[in-house]
């Protein structure tokens, strides 16, 4: 059996800076409840303890902190693209799930979108883990409109309503549900990076439903 966990320790983390490395590691040292567990490391030749202490992630459970998050989202109704940021602090109640909350802000060409953004995700207690969640979003909104019959140079080039002319319209308050997939990864115990994709419903209608997909970084403590 220790053949078997070994051979596939090699393919999965040889990629990135080889199987003994990983083994060896015991990552979450700079967190008390980790350090506690693991402070005397498991023996030589012991595959499967290092195994276990190279991937164990009870340790998150209480742990609370800031995140830092970017992302790029498509927008189906006017075929604008947003680049935005969020902020914010997430803690986990338990080692399987979190809740965040922050201020999230995305701008394109003529567009953008503000507000609050909050959710909870569901993980398993390991290193590397793949996670499902839930999200609301509410804050304000402004989308790109077709502009080439309102008798105005909208876009500032000299001529007045050609084809394809658009504006920019305040649309007031926007709220928006998303389902949430991604990875998480802790390099070190008190620090996570994180890979999402959201698919945000909209007060808006169905045209204006999107994917969002970005990236964070979150450092936390107890």
């Amino acid at each position: 059996m220790d053949y078997r966990l070994a051979l596939l320790c090699v393919v999965l983390f040889a990629p990135a800076g080889g199987c003994a490395h990983f083994l060896k590691s015991r990552y979450a040292m700079d967190d008390p409840a980790y350090a506690a567990k693991y402070r005397d490391g498991a023996e030589r030749g012991d595959i499967l303890g290092k195994l276990k202490q190279a991937s164990d992630a009870r340790h998150v459970e209480g742990l609370g902190g800031n995140y830092l998050s970017g992302g790029t989202q498509y927008r189906g109704q006017d075929g604008a693209t947003l680049t935005g940021l969020e902020l914010g602090a997430e803690a986990y109640g338990n080692s399987w799930s979190s809740a965040r909350m922050g201020l999230a802000g995305y701008v394109g060409h003529g567009d953008w979108y503000a507000g609050l953004d909050n959710g909870v995700r569901l993980q398993l207690p390991t290193r590397l883990t793949p996670f499902v969640g839930v999200g609301m979003f509410n804050g304000f909104s402004t989308t790109r409109v077709d502009a080439d019959d309102d008798n105005e140079d909208n876009d500032d080039d000299g001529t007045v309503d050609e084809w394809g002319e658009k504006d920019t319209k305040f649309d007031g308050w926007l709220s928006g549900v998303y389902p949430e997939v991604g990875v998480h990864f802790w390099p070190i115990g008190q620090g996570r990076i994180t890979v999402f994709s959201r698919y945000m419903v909209t007060t808006e209608g169905r045209d204006s439903d999107d994917w969002l997909t970005g990236f964070q970084m979150t450092f936390f403590s107890r």
